[in-house]
């Protein structure tokens, strides 16, 4: 059971560090030139945070709590399991913040014929990018350092 839990675990927060990496690399480029394109790619970062993040959060939370549950090594008191409950704290609260109310927000913006707002929009959520990234990074070297173990 283990086995099976931690790979659904690491696919998990492989989907959702890939989808960060995809969207801190692609977003300027994709938003520069206002208009369609950056309105499709706004709506898309919007419908991730519903199909994509979502998920792989709560698959994330579960199959960790299980893997500590099925763990006699390891437990709720040590420090890399309460980095891992804090980053998907973290990364919910940007979600539901930041990101979504963001995202639509540049989304009609472009969408609108408005780039100036859309612009505004990616250019406010950009550095919470990157932010909830370094700590995607942060928990995955706590993970794998075992920290407090």
């Amino acid at each position: 059971m283990r086995v099976l839990l931690l790979v659904i675990h690491i696919a998990a927060v492989g989907a959702w560090f890939g989808a960060n990496v995809a969207q801190v690399a692609s977003a300027g480029r994709l938003t520069a030139g206002g208009g369609k394109i950056a309105a499709a790619w706004m709506d898309t970062t919007v419908l991730w945070g519903r199909i994509l993040y979502m998920p792989a959060s709560i698959i994330i939370l579960a199959t960790g709590i299980g893997l500590v549950i099925d763990s006699d090594a390891y437990d709720f008191s040590q420090a890399f399991v309460s980095v891992g409950f804090a980053a998907v704290i973290i990364a919910a609260v940007l979600g539901m913040v930041v990101f979504a109310k963001g995202g639509e927000q540049a989304s009609t913006g472009f969408n609108s014929g408005d780039d100036a707002a859309g612009h505004a929009a990616v250019k406010r959520m950009m550095p919470w990018g990157v932010f909830d990234t370094a700590i995607l990074v942060l928990a995955i070297v706590a993970m794998v350092a075992k920290w407090g173990v």
